[in-house]
């Protein structure tokens, strides 16, 4: 799918009438702190700028067709892209649907693409996630993450400005975690360390266990190194002006992956549904 980021003045909502949707007196997230988030957000050129790249380089790994985007909070990629359909476990006021990772069906909706910025590292059951996902992709659809990566260089950075921890030594197959209640929130838990755990530690058990569930692992690339961190983030004051932001965005690129296998601060996967002739593309 190729996709020029541009931002929406005015998105419109689409119609989702085939979507179950939770009532909106089910929410239980703190509105204002969602509220508070995008308001930052709003304020932050140099974050948008990031997110917009961020989301393009997704969407241009994705096919023709519907996406569904999980775990989208303030609903950000809605101000770049409104034609993606965005979700959480919670209905809010800033996404169309909520869905569990583990209960995909329950949208009552096909897709040819499936994304997720941060979220994997929080599931406790990653590959139930991806058992949810085969069922509701259409054959040859994909799904989409970006992760934190645990690089030598991610590892430290990630341990001295971030509050959430990344182990990727304490992860193994088959990647259940502490299931002490099945209805305990996956939100309590997070290991930064998931996706270099899954997909380049163990990568061969699991291409294995992807492969009983329908799917392939088509590509795991590595990128941004020191952008991102000089945004600010939605938590601190933007370091560098917007304009030198684009620049380094753009010559971040340029590094090989072997060189940003060391250094990179995020990991983009890309799995896809095997086609109906049951032949990987």
């Amino acid at each position: 799918m190729n996709l020029q980021c541009r931002k929406k003045s005015n998105p419109r909502r689409s119609n989702y009438n085939r979507i179950k949707e939770k009532a909106v007196s089910e929410v239980t997230y703190d509105l204002r702190l969602l509220r508070q988030s995008r308001a930052k957000w709003e304020r932050s050129p140099a974050v948008q700028v990031y997110y917009c790249s961020l989301f393009d380089g997704l969407l241009q790994k994705a096919i023709n067709g519907s996406t569904l985007d999980l775990g989208s909070g303030i609903g950000t990629i809605k101000s770049f892209y409104p034609s993606v359909v965005t979700s959480d476990i919670e209905k809010t006021p800033y996404v169309d649907l909520a869905v569990s990772c583990y209960e995909l069906e329950e949208a009552d909706r096909q897709w040819e693409n499936l994304m997720a910025t941060d979220v994997l590292h929080h599931l406790r059951r990653p590959f139930d996630f991806f058992r949810s996902a085969a069922r509701v992709l259409n054959p040859g659809g994909r799904v989409l993450l970006c992760e934190p990566a645990a690089t030598p260089f991610g590892q430290v950075f990630y341990r001295l400005f971030h509050h959430e921890p990344i182990r990727p030594a304490e992860l193994a197959p088959p990647f259940k975690l502490n299931i002490l209640d099945e209805n305990s929130r996956d939100a309590e838990f997070a290991n930064m360390g998931m996706a270099t755990a899954i997909f380049r530690t163990h990568r061969k058990w699991t291409e294995n266990a992807l492969g009983e569930l329908g799917l392939t692992l088509v590509s795991v690339e590595y990128r941004d190194f020191f952008a991102y961190p000089l945004t600010g983030g939605l938590s601190k004051p933007q370091l560098i002006p917007t304009g030198f932001l684009k620049i380094l965005l753009k010559l971040e690129k340029l590094f090989p992956q072997a060189v940003m296998k060391l250094c990179a601060l995020r990991m983009i996967i890309v799995l896809q549904k095997y086609s109906e002739d049951h032949q990987p593309q």
